[in-house]
């Protein structure tokens, strides 16, 4: 089996694992008084679907761990570069959030300030460290390193969709998508996984710091913040559409310092013949050209859009 070819039917099954074990726990809920708390709903979708099928994965294939993970230690440039990267992307994964949430429902943002009245590290450990290793150790590790015969655009699109489906709804897919090509690219200048783990950390992090300040800051002035409104998934049009300027604002301003610092990494790392048609041969041969659409990523894709249909669309 070529690498891709592994790479995406890995994906395949981390969907159908995701789509069914939900509607397992559901089932169980509804049949036999099965009821998980706020910390399981976070802990078995991070360690249970993720966390096991990646062991498994090393166990049968039998791939190096360190090289299809690039474990390589980041240099203070490395680090300062993917924090600059991951704070000036927020206004643009927020104007994208917002943006999908005109036609599809916010799921997740009611589970956020739930969970946001656990302790801070807590909320961190469970929310911005789990998903900065285990996703990142899918998406931009085994990912990356089976799509390495693949043009890294085509490959940093794929790896963005598959980020994007992995998390089963169209509202998250919208901004993940983008978060993905972003990080794939980011890691294959760095060679580096942690700098993948580092923006993604910062990214979840920040909004667990902000979900705690908002708490705090009803706690103090009381009625005159509305909790309720803040914590409720469904918004509307008009009001998502009214918040829409500051964050297109603040996209126009960073997104040119985005491409700035990537340039920048660029040339700090010497990783110029990633983006040349041809790049040398000594430097980092192709062996051959692998096919990225296959069977298994046809498939991942028609299963997600079902999904999404059947879930969000369909549903009155």
């Amino acid at each position: 089996m070529n690498s891709t070819k592994r790479g995406n039917k890995f994906i395949l099954i981390l969907i159908i694992i995701i789509l069914l074990v939900p509607e397992i726990i559901a089932y169980l809920e509804l049949n036999f008084n099965f009821k998980l708390t706020s910390i399981s709903t976070i802990l078995i979708p991070q360690l249970g679907l993720i966390g096991i099928p990646v062991i498994l994965y090393f166990i049968i294939t039998k791939q190096s761990i360190k090289k299809t993970l690039m474990f390589k230690k980041l240099d203070i440039i490395n680090v300062l570069l993917a924090i600059g990267i991951g704070l000036l992307i927020q206004p643009l994964l927020s104007l994208i959030n917002l943006i999908s949430q005109i036609f599809f429902e916010n799921k997740i943002s009611g589970t956020i300030f739930t969970l946001a009245e656990l302790p801070l590290w807590l909320l961190l450990l469970l929310v911005a460290v789990l998903p900065a290793i285990n996703e990142e150790i899918v998406t931009r590790g085994i990912l990356l390193t089976n799509y390495k015969n693949v043009n890294i655009f085509k490959a940093a699109l794929i790896s963005g969709l598959s980020f994007g489906m992995l998390h089963m709804n169209a509202n998250q897919f919208s901004y993940a998508f983008v978060m993905g090509i972003i990080l794939f690219i980011l890691v294959k200048i760095t060679g580096s996984i942690f700098s993948s783990m580092l923006i993604h950390f910062l990214i979840n992090g920040l909004q667990m710091v902000i979900a705690k300040l908002a708490i705090f800051l009803q706690e103090i002035f009381g009625n005159s913040i509305d909790y309720d409104m803040i914590a409720q998934e469904a918004v509307s049009k008009d009001a998502i559409i009214s918040l829409l300027p500051i964050p297109l604002i603040l996209t126009f301003i960073t997104l040119p310092l985005v491409f700035l610092l990537f340039y920048a990494a660029v040339k700090h790392n010497k990783k110029e013949y990633l983006f040349v048609k041809s790049p040398s041969q000594e430097i980092e041969p192709i062996k051959s050209k692998d096919k990225i659409f296959d069977v298994y990523l046809i498939s991942s894709i028609i299963i997600f859009i079902a999904h999404v249909v059947i879930k969000e669309i369909l549903v009155i």
